[in-house]
């Protein structure tokens, strides 16, 4: 399930994921506005869906840990750098 959500993620940002990687913080700013646009797309196409449908797996939901990790880096100008 966290893979999927990863994976999720990051086609919205139009990257690749990889086991080891890094965003550097000049990209932050535009990955962002990017999942930003995502959940936004997303709770817009959710709005035609029954009640049920729209409980389940939203990607704001999910993906608002994983936002708010780049807003902070980008602040602290710390780039996010994993599986090293």
């Amino acid at each position: 399930m966290l893979e999927d959500l990863s994976l999720r993620i990051f086609k919205v940002l139009d990257r690749e994921l990889s086991k080891e990687g890094i965003l550097l913080v000049e990209q932050l700013p535009s990955l962002i506005q990017r999942l930003e646009e995502g959940i936004q797309q997303d709770a817009t196409e959710r709005e035609g869906l029954s009640a049920e449908a729209q409980k389940s797996d939203r990607l704001g939901q999910r993906a608002y840990p994983f936002l708010e990790l780049l807003k902070s880096s980008f602040k602290h100008k710390d780039p996010i750098v994993w599986g090293h």
